[in-house]
């Protein structure tokens, strides 16, 4: 076989680095940041797990080896990441593979350059290249030991014994009604109630909270974690928010959480996050005297937000006549879809000028204006400032 070749080819399809050995000697590489064996610490831990075989390193980037037919000559593949590359990686990966720090930017630019993989993807990946070279198909869960029980029986064993003290020593958790009244109010869309509820609960409320890890501060994150995927999937998505929204806040606060270096700063996340939620929801449910029709309009023009649709595009979505549809936006809106549509572009231009630092003609181009100048010349007519003085007078307060 063409190893050069067939790593060329492989990474011009995947955007994945690849390298080619014979043994334990380097062949051939392609995608790759330098000349030279990539691989030289990570072949090794690889080759130990057999074909194929899939190893996450500390800075949690997934490397992959698969053997070919012959028994000799084995591919390489990695770094993949399921996030986007943060500093972190960078350092980390640039520690294990000795280069300088001189060399931050153009390595932060090779990681940047990888396709994102999940972990089940790129097992999948490696599965589709062992077959290619093999002509054998291997299962997933077999061949990764996925189905493997071995971690039920390890935590069936703590569980009984944790259980155990706990009854011996008469403590309960004691959070579910808690959480399920918290989680009504957000599913109600009621943040008045909800900070009312939070702030007499922290005054009088005793309940144990069960332990998530080792440190104080750890303890506080993996707390959230669980409390805000609750939130996003239990009360929020049911009392209206948007799905895709609901993901990308959680997964914008968890980011957040991470950041934070205190367990006072976690708790003050924690005790904001749901108020948040409940807002959203209220913002999102049918206001009164809107119909089902409109409202499903309204909800569909909110999550296009960012794509050139017109009036022809919701009536199409509602199913209903035009002369209809019109005539049912002008008599509980006040307005013509079209003119609906240009509101909350505008309200979504304000959220990103006082919450974003992206620019003008970002924000204009995202929101489908035909230009910057149109853009600006529409925002100041309906609120009497142009975007650069609301930016000026609201970013970031």
């Amino acid at each position: 076989m063409d190893y050069s070749a067939y790593c060329e080819m492989f990474y011009a399809a995947h955007y994945l680095p690849i390298a080619a050995y014979a043994g334990k000697s380097f062949l051939c590489s392609s995608g790759c940041y330098e000349e030279g064996d990539p691989y030289p610490f990570v072949l090794p831990k690889l080759m130990e797990m057999g074909s194929p075989a899939v190893y996450v390193s500390s800075d949690t980037g997934y490397y992959g080896y698969v053997q070919c037919k012959d028994g000799l000559h084995g591919l390489v593949l990695g770094p993949a990441y399921s996030t986007p590359v943060t500093d972190g990686f960078i350092r980390s990966y640039m520690s294990k593979n000795a280069i300088p720090p001189e060399r931050y930017g153009e390595i932060a630019s090779f990681l940047g350059g990888i396709s994102q993989y999940t972990y089940n993807q790129f097992l999948n990946l490696l599965l589709y290249l062992h077959f290619t070279l093999t002509g054998r198909k291997l299962g997933l869960g077999q061949t990764f030991g996925l189905t493997n029980t071995e971690y039920q029986a390890i935590v069936a064993q703590h569980h009984s014994q944790s259980f155990f003290e706990a009854r011996e020593e008469g403590v309960k958790h004691g959070t579910y009604f808690f959480e399920q009244q918290m989680l009504e109010l957000i599913r109600s869309g009621e943040p008045d109630k909800l900070n009312a509820f939070l702030l007499a609960a922290a005054n009088t409320a005793n309940t144990r909270e069960g332990k998530l890890a080792e440190t104080p501060l750890r303890q506080a994150k993996n707390l959230f974690i669980g409390l805000i995927t609750m939130v996003g999937k239990f009360a929020a998505i049911p009392g209206g928010m948007d799905i895709e929204e609901t993901y990308q806040l959680i997964d914008t606060y968890i980011q957040e959480c991470e950041k934070l270096q205190t367990e006072e700063a976690v708790k003050n996340l924690q005790y904001n996050m749901p108020i948040d939620f409940a807002r959203r929801v209220a913002q999102q449910r049918k206001p009164d005297g809107i119909s089902k029709e409109v409202f499903s309009c309204m909800q569909f023009i909110a999550t296009h937000i960012n794509e050139p649709i017109s009036a022809a595009n919701v009536v199409s979505f509602s199913g209903k006549s035009r002369a209809y549809l019109f005539k049912k936006f002008r008599e509980e809106l006040g307005m013509s879809i079209g003119a609906y549509i240009m509101d909350c572009r505008l309200r979504e231009a304000k959220s990103l000028l006082k919450y974003t630092d992206k620019s003008l003609a970002e924000i204009s181009t995202y929101l489908c204006f035909s230009s910057q100048s149109h853009f600006q010349n529409v925002f100041q007519k309906h609120f009497h400032m142009t975007p650069f003085a609301y930016r000026k007078k609201y970013f970031n307060r």
